[in-house]
């Protein structure tokens, strides 16, 4: 004759099981112009011409706000060049120094 033991994962006879899955996802970005191409400029700070974009796509790149990402600029811990209209742009290899 079987007996039932008292055991934390038997509940009213029932055993149950706990599965976890983990899923991890790799996310590439791709940022260009509408005529497919990475806008470059010259970073003093790399020292040579490399892929600039807008701080809205700087943000998408790096996964944070746009805030964060004039945050950044002020505080400069990212590349970045204004131009002769006042666009800003920002070194693409900075983002993910």
């Amino acid at each position: 004759m079987w007996q039932l033991v008292s055991c934390p994962a038997v509940k009213g006879g029932v055993i149950r099981k706990r599965t976890e899955i983990t899923i991890e996802i790799e996310e590439v970005i791709y940022a260009a112009d509408h005529r497919n191409r990475l806008t470059r400029a010259w970073c003093s700070s790399c020292g040579s011409e490399t892929p600039m974009v807008t701080p809205e796509r700087a943000a998408a790149i790096a996964g944070v706000t746009v805030r964060t990402i004039n945050r950044w600029v002020e505080a400069e811990s990212v590349h970045f060049t204004e131009t002769r209209n006042g666009l800003l742009l920002l070194c693409v290899y900075s983002l993910s120094a």
